[in-house]
């Protein structure tokens, strides 16, 4: 039993460590699957909070594996660990029957895992939680309780400043398909010779009242059988390319989505996601920068997932020298983890992103462009 708990806890404090790291990599992103999860179960009051726990879990889960390795505080660990499992080994587990939440988020973008891929892990890091709870009375300090602290607290500081400060100036590692030194369009398609999807014709029919779906080989022969619909049916998914919703319109509906594309020189792409939402206190650098950019002849594009409405009279308000397209808020929220958030890109190449906090001006723009 002893060997067994030490090593339970050496992988679960490992396992902690790695996913917290990953999360707090991109909070913003990791705070996007918990907004999922709160609409799933009809709890949009915590919506508002969504960031601020998201670091908290963040925090928690590399601490809590610093203390397991460490061997302090071990029954209130013990005690927080299961908790925790269990309330997600629940979570992922109605995900993996409903299918609602498509990607918990353990490993953030780093590692996608399938609802039924999540359920299993927390069922497997469950049995290895348990084994250290029952077997706690096995676990030394490593050190003294004075080391200790120092260790937990030094760690805590450390890591509080990772997160706040990814949070701030976007991701350290970018996993995501919009990342600096990809080219959007290639990231767009899938590269020749990939598979395909593999649709079967699928026909309805109806008896009863009962709707039964039938192959072209296996049509029913009983006449009481009614035919109501023929659909296409994706029996194996094929290739998927990394960039697969990104299209961008303006407010009469006319797709400019190759236009941004087209011009192999450089140019900035604002992206705010909500205009109603965005970091206040920036309309008037943003509106300069948008200004002296046009005017040393280079395109400016600001996308947003805002309503028309709503559009036109931030634009007003705030004088702002261009017109916004509109975009699906979802690619946004990849594009650049912040609202707003500014993209430098010459042809269609991420060279340069920048987050509400460090919003650049025209000079720093430029230094960029060589």
């Amino acid at each position: 039993m002893k060997i067994l708990v030490q090593i339970s806890r050496i992988f679960v404090g490992i396992l902690f460590i790695i996913s917290g790291l990953i999360k707090a990599n991109d909070t913003i992103g990791f705070s996007y699957k918990l907004e999922e999860y709160f609409e799933v179960f009809h709890m949009p009051f915590f919506i508002p909070y969504a960031v601020a726990m998201a670091m908290f879990i963040c925090i928690f889960e590399i601490i809590s594996g610093i203390a397991l390795l460490l061997g302090a505080f071990n029954k209130l660990n013990a005690w927080l660990l299961l908790l925790m499992i269990v309330f997600f080994t629940l979570l992922t587990g109605y995900s993996a029957i409903t299918n609602k939440v498509t990607d918990c988020g353990c490993f953030g973008d780093a590692i996608k895992l399938k609802p039924v891929q999540s359920f299993y892990k927390d069922i497997v890091l469950l049995v290895f939680i348990l084994i250290i709870f029952i077997g706690q009375k096995y676990i030394n300090p490593l050190m003294k309780k004075t080391l200790q602290n120092i260790a937990l607290s030094v760690v805590f500081l450390v890591v509080s400043f990772f997160t706040f400060y990814t949070y701030m100036f976007l991701p350290l590692k970018d996993f995501l398909p919009y990342k600096i030194g990809n080219n959007i369009q290639e990231q767009m398609v899938c590269p020749p010779g990939s598979p395909t999807d593999s649709i079967v014709m699928m026909f309805i029919y109806a008896k009863n009242g009962v709707n039964e779906e039938f192959d072209v080989n296996h049509l029913p022969s009983d006449t009481n059988y009614k035919y109501v619909d023929r659909i296409d049916k994706v029996v194996r998914e094929g290739c998927k390319p990394p960039i697969h919703d990104f299209s961008l319109a303006n407010n009469d509906g006319f797709n400019y989505t190759d236009s941004l594309f087209a011009n192999k020189g450089y140019k900035l792409i604002l992206v705010q996601k909500s205009v109603t939402e965005s970091r206040k206190g920036l309309e008037k650098q943003i509106a300069l920068l948008g200004e002296d950019w046009e005017k040393s002849g280079k395109e400016f594009w600001a996308l947003t997932a805002t309503s028309p409405e709503v559009l036109e009279a931030y634009r007003h308000e705030n004088q702002l020298p261009f017109n916004y397209f509109i975009v699906d808020g979802v690619p946004l929220k990849s594009m650049v983890r912040s609202n707003p958030g500014l993209i430098l890109m010459k042809g269609s190449v991420v060279v340069k992103k920048w987050s509400a906090y460090n919003f650049p001006n025209y000079e720093i723009v430029t230094r960029y462009m060589k």
